[in-house]
C-alpha cells in the first residue's frame, strides 16, 4: 500500500490531503527562508557586534590613557612650579644651614654645581657637603630636610665617625633640578 493509495481511500482523507500538502509546501518553503533571512541577518550583525565592541574597548583604552597623562600632565605642572630657578638655588644653601643649625648638626662647608642636561629643559643643581654632630640630629637633619623641600633628592651618602667629636660625619650629595641654567659669564678681552 502506498501513501497515495491510503489518501484516496477516503474521500475526507483527499480533501484533508488537497489542503494540507500546500500548506505543508509552504510551511516548509516559510521555515527555509526563516533560516535563510537570519543567518542573512545574525551574521552580519554579529560581525558588527565585535567591531563595535572592538572600538568601545579601543575609546576606553584611549579614554584611561588620555586621563592618566592628563593627571600625570597635572603632576609635572606642580612640580615644575616648586623647582627654584637658579637664583633661589644658593639661597637653599643657607635654608639647609640654617635647618642645620636648628638641629645641631654643624657643617663647616657647602660647595655646589649647576650641570646642563642634554634635553635642555632644566639643568641638575647639585650640593656637596659635610654634616657633623649626633646621629640622631643628623637623622632629624636629614629627615626635616627631604620633608621641607620633596623636589630635592640625596643622591648619595656616605656616614663615617667622628674623630674630633663624640659623633658621626655625614658626606651628602643633594641634587635637584632647577627650571633654568645660569647664563655662563661672559668672557672680555682686555
Amino acid at each position: 500500500m502506498s501513501p497515495f493509495q491510503i489518501l484516496q481511500q477516503s474521500k475526507t482523507t483527499f480533501l484533508i490531503a488537497k489542503y494540507l500538502i500546500p500548506l505543508l509546501i509552504v510551511t516548509i518553503l516559510a521555515g527555509i527562508s526563516s533560516v535563510g533571512m537570519f543567518a542573512i541577518i545574525f551574521y552580519p550583525a554579529q560581525d558588527r557586534v565585535k567591531h563595535t565592541t572592538g572600538l568601545y574597548q579601543a575609546a576606553l583604552q584611549t579614554q584611561t590613557k588620555t586621563q592618566t597623562a592628563m593627571q600625570t600632565q597635572a603632576i609635572l605642572s606642580t612640580t615644575w612650579k616648586a623647582l627654584p630657578d637658579y637664583r633661589k638655588f644658593t639661597d637653599l644653601s643657607l635654608d639647609i644651614a640654617d635647618l642645620a643649625k636648628k638641629n645641631r648638626v654643624h657643617i663647616p662647608g657647602m660647595g655646589y654645581d649647576f650641570q646642563p642636561l642634554s634635553h635642555k629643559l632644566a639643568t641638575k643643581g647639585t650640593f656637596a657637603f659635610e654634616a657633623e654632630g649626633p646621629y640622631e640630629a643628623i637623622r632629624k637633619f636629614i629627615f626635616e630636610l627631604e620633608k621641607r623641600w620633596p623636589y630635592l633628592y640625596i643622591e648619595k651618602l656616605s656616614v663615617e665617625t667622628s674623630k674630633r667629636k663624640k659623633g658621626v660625619i655625614f658626606k651628602l650629595t643633594v641634587s635637584t633640578f632647577l627650571k633654568e641654567f645660569p647664563d655662563p659669564p661672559k668672557k672680555t678681552k682686555a
